[in-house]
This record gives C-alpha cells, sequence and structure tokens, in this order.
C-alpha cells in the first residue's frame, strides 16, 4: 500500500485536534483556513475516512480521527527526532583538510603553524602530502588536496598561485669549511666542490642547474639525494656543500654546519599558495591557509 501523506497534513491534523477549532489551528501554523481545509480534506481522501466531526459550534475527532491522532503524534515526534539526530550528527563529525607542500614547508613551518591551529580546531583531521613540487602541483591538480604551497604553478592555466614569499638559496657547508669563514659567496667561489644536490628530477635542481649554467667552471656533483633531508645529513657528515632553500635548513637538527648567502646572482624562488582556479576553500581550510600565510610573512631570514 502506497502511504500518499505529507507532513504538512499530518500537522494540520494535529493542529486541529488539539485546538478543536479549524481557525485556531490556521492562525497557529500562519496559513489560511480554507489552505488549512484543503490538507485535512486531503488527508481524509488518503485514509478514505472521516477524522472530525464538525458542528457550527465545535470539532470533535471521529473514532478513527481518534486512533490516527496517537499515531500521527508519535510519526511527527519520531520525524523530529530524526532530523535533530542528524543536524548534531552533522555539526559534531569531523571536518578533514587535506594540504600538499614540499617536504621543506612540511618539516620546518607546517608543526608550527598546526599547533595552535589544533587548539582551534580540535575536531578537523589535516592530512598531509608532503612530496616533490611536481607531485604537489598534481595533487591540488586532480582535487586530492584542498590546496598547496609550493613554488611551482604559476604558469599553469587552472592553478591560481598567491605568493607568499621570496626565499633565498643559501650554500650548506660544514662549519670548518674554508668558505665558512665568508660572510657571503659568489657562484664562481664555488667551482671546484663537491656538491651535494638535489636528483635531477627535483625543481630545486632545475634553478641551481640554472643558476650555474652563466659560471666559467661549474662544481663537480658528487652526491645526488632525492630528498632535502638526505643532503644536509651528507653536509653534516663532511661531504661537500649543498645548495638548499633556506627554509629546509630552518631547525635542521644538525650540528657543525653553517648556511651562507650566495650572491652575484642572488638565486631564490617564490613559494606561493596554490589552489584549483575559481575553487572556494571550505572554512577549515581557509583558516589553515591563512595560518600558513601569516607565518609565511613572519618567517625569519637567515
Amino acid at each position: 500500500m502506497r502511504i500518499n501523506i505529507e507532513t504538512a497534513e499530518l500537522q494540520a491534523f494535529i493542529a486541529v485536534a488539539r485546538q478543536s477549532s479549524f481557525r485556531a489551528a490556521a492562525e497557529g501554523l500562519f496559513i489560511t483556513a480554507p489552505a488549512l481545509s484543503r490538507r485535512i480534506e486531503n488527508l481524509e481522501r488518503a485514509l478514505q475516512e472521516r477524522l472530525f466531526d464538525r458542528t457550527t459550534r465545535r470539532v470533535s475527532l471521529t473514532p478513527a480521527g481518534e486512533l490516527f491522532l496517537v499515531h500521527a503524534q508519535a510519526v511527527m515526534e519520531e520525524l523530529e527526532l530524526a532530523v535533530k539526530s542528524v543536524e548534531q550528527g552533522m555539526a559534531h563529525r569531523r571536518e578533514h583538510v587535506t594540504v600538499a607542500c614540499v617536504p621543506s614547508v612540511a618539516n620546518n613551518l607546517l608543526p608550527l603553524v598546526l599547533k595552535p591551529y589544533a587548539r582551534t580546531h580540535a575536531n578537523v583531521r589535516v592530512r598531509i602530502i608532503d612530496e616533490s613540487a611536481a607531485d604537489v602541483l598534481e595533487s591540488v591538480r586532480k582535487g586530492e588536496a584542498d590546496f598547496g604551497v609550493n613554488f611551482i604553478g604559476a604558469q599553469e592555466a587552472e592553478i591560481d598561485f598567491e605568493e607568499l614569499t621570496r626565499e633565498r638559496y643559501l650554500a650548506v657547508m660544514p662549519s670548518h669549511h674554508p668558505l665558512a669563514a665568508q660572510s657571503t659567496l659568489h657562484w664562481k667561489s664555488l667551482a671546484g666542490e663537491k656538491l651535494v644536490s638535489v636528483s635531477s628530477s627535483s625543481g630545486n635542481r632545475s634553478l641551481i642547474d640554472n643558476a650555474f649554467s652563466r659560471v666559467p667552471q661549474r662544481p663537480v656533483i658528487q652526491y645526488e639525494t632525492n630528498h632535502v633531508a638526505g643532503a644536509i645529513s651528507l653536509v653534516a657528515a663532511g661531504l661537500g656543500v649543498a645548495l638548499l632553500p633556506e627554509l629546509a635548513i630552518r631547525n635542521a637538527p644538525y650540528k657543525g654546519i653553517v648556511a651562507r648567502p650566495v650572491t652575484s646572482p642572488v638565486l631564490s624562488r617564490a613559494m606561493g599558495l596554490i589552489t584549483l582556479k575559481g575553487r572556494v576553500l571550505k572554512p577549515a581550510a581557509a583558516t589553515l591557509a591563512q595560518a600558513l600565510r601569516e607565518a609565511m610573512a613572519s618567517k625569519p631570514r637567515k
């Protein structure tokens, strides 16, 4: 049996039963008396039963109406409870934010940002995709990440790139290295040095190779790693000099290494917030993105 009864009709029926008056029930529901009458008529037609006895003086329930009132009230109470349960469940459901970023951001900036963020967003689950610049860009492009922090993407048509800071590259070396005595270095002073470099597939590597293309004598790449953390470890072991972005060596857990700016020319990269063009971040993601903006703007300089 198909039940063709609307909740508005049940509300009208219960209101008339309680008020024993069509006019009072209509006023309580903020509808006209004819509209209320139509709802009752539709309900009686669906049930094929008369629910009210009407006289000029009073309105009373028929036996069928008395029986139906018990069930109608139960249905409306259960419906109200169901709606409240869903609303409460949605309010307490854990939110998810996914941020993609290069490892230097994940290691040296995100922890500082996430600590206060967790205090105000304890119910938000944060997933971090800490991968290469190319992978970060792809995560945002595919919609796997709400947003990314990256140094590539500005030239992509479907990506909005918001520059947050410009980050210098520094020469990182053991503290006992002869070049450590200088406050700044020229690119030509690195000629003949054994370099520790990130792999040729890295976005960092392409910037460094381009800078060295202007130097008559290029240094020798003696060691190559996939990640910046590996390069720092080799430098700390005294195996060579590495050219790394300044954020990558902030808070580096190694003793006995120093970093010196390289000039003529200064090499830097634009670090920015990337999102799919036109995408509006949900509130939890927008708050985290703003916290990263503020952290980038106030980051100390080496």
